[in-house]
């Protein structure tokens, strides 16, 4: 298999882009030689750039993407359709309940083969409304570089990376305020890949909550919070998924659960740092978190599938509690 991974990268990514495509492209050049192609822009000032790339992609019989929702960028989308004969696979993330109709369309009419999504949700409705399609559910990947145990210890109480609730937001405020505790909430490209990582690591505890339904369309799936924060060996605090994809892939001993709007924190708090086992809960979190999801391992993943067409299983967590021991069930693609 000649696989070419069409890379965003030369057309002015989202800064948390670098978490996503890049660890997990890295990983599929380094351990199965796969070409990473990087389109330019659409220009005329740029064809001497797009022969080289059309040059690379007519090498390739497989070409493999990642997209925020129902399509990549236009020009990644041009530099797959300069071989027609070969196999189409893409990534979608972000995949809400509102673009689904998109996603569906475009995967059967691109005949992508399959079409990984990183929400259970979505993959379930993606399959009733679209037999004819290839969906699969496939979880995000942890860029394990950048979100890893440090040795400075935790000099903060609490890290909110990213989008935040505000009730549960303006709970933990006074929490820390009337404590003298140090709390860091990140504003969107305000720190780079590392230095998340950095501050994640840093904190006894790393805020995780589910997307808005208005934004999601309702769903309330696992997105990457969730696994950064364990990967930063940091415990985790806030409010579970409803989609039931944390209790299947993560442990339930790494996580504070308070309520959404943040009415029940003190006494959680209280009650979390009185338990004699949370660190230890972390520590073995985090380790199988690094194992297995991080985006090395989504790599090899992808490559099982796209190389031998077989489904490829995964380690799922004991519901009645983590204990260090993982149990396989069902193939990762199935629903």
């Amino acid at each position: 298999m000649e696989l070419g991974l069409l890379s965003n990268s030369l057309l002015n990514p989202a800064v948390h882009w670098t978490t996503l495509a890049p660890p997990l492209f890295s990983a599929m050049r380094e351990h199965f030689n796969a070409r990473i192609i990087m389109p330019p822009p659409m220009s005329v000032r740029r064809l001497r750039d797009w022969r080289a790339v059309r040059a690379e992609v007519t090498k390739c019989d497989v070409l493999f993407w990642m997209q925020y929702a129902h399509r990549p960028e236009p020009a990644v989308h041009l530099a797959a359709a300069l071989k027609p004969s070969a196999r189409r696979a893409a990534f979608a993330f972000d995949a809400w309940k509102m673009q689904i109709d998109k996603i569906g369309y475009s995967a059967v009419l691109h005949g992508l083969d399959p079409c990984f999504v990183a929400y259970r949700e979505a993959v379930e409705e993606l399959r009733e409304r679209f037999p004819r399609g290839r969906f699969e559910w496939l979880p995000f990947g942890i860029d394990t570089h950048s979100f890893r145990p440090r040795a400075e210890g935790k000099s903060i109480f609490a890290f909110w990376m990213g989008r935040r609730d505000e009730p549960l937001h303006q709970a933990l405020l006074r929490y820390c305020e009337k404590r003298g505790l140090a709390y860091v909430y990140s504003d969107r490209g305000s720190y780079s890949a590392d230095e998340l990582g950095r501050i994640a690591s840093s904190a006894e505890y790393f805020l995780v909550t589910p997307p808005h339904p208005e934004r999601s369309g309702g769903y309330s799936p696992l997105v990457m919070r969730y696994m950064e924060g364990l990967a930063a060996g940091t415990r985790l605090l806030g409010v579970l998924p409803k989609s039931g994809e944390y209790e299947r892939l993560l442990p339930l001993n790494a996580i504070c659960q308070v309520a959404p709007d943040g009415s029940d924190l003190d006494a959680r708090l209280e009650a979390d740092e009185r338990d004699p086992d949370r660190r230890r809960a972390v520590e073995a979190a985090c380790a199988y978190v690094r194992e297995h999801h991080s985006w090395k391992r989504r790599a090899e993943q992808i490559h099982q599938r796209l190389a031998f067409d077989t489904a490829f299983e995964f380690p799922t967590i004991e519901r009645q509690g983590f204990n260090g021991e993982l149990r396989r069930e069902a193939p990762m693609g199935a629903a």
